[in-house]
């Protein structure tokens, strides 16, 4: 006789349990009212917030050559 342990139990209740939020979010009008409730008020705050600036991620980038020679060359002296 199979045992069915209280994880397996636990992994089948979370998971059923996902699906039907899913579904009730996406499939009913309420839902996605819900869902467009949370979103706009974030979207809105960080399109006017004033300290997030463009922030070039190429900097970190080993392979760029204006970024890899102040790395690996010496600083000239003042």
């Amino acid at each position: 006789m199979q045992t069915v342990t209280v994880h397996r139990i636990r992994l089948v209740f979370g998971v059923t349990s996902v699906v039907a939020l899913v579904l009730l979010l996406v499939g009913t009008a309420t839902g996605r009212d819900g869902l467009a409730w949370v979103y706009l008020p974030y979207t809105e705050a960080i399109t006017n917030a004033t300290h997030i600036h463009a922030f070039s991620l190429d900097r970190f980038d080993p392979t760029c050559p204006q970024c890899a020679c102040s790395s690996t060359q010496p600083q000239e002296a003042l």
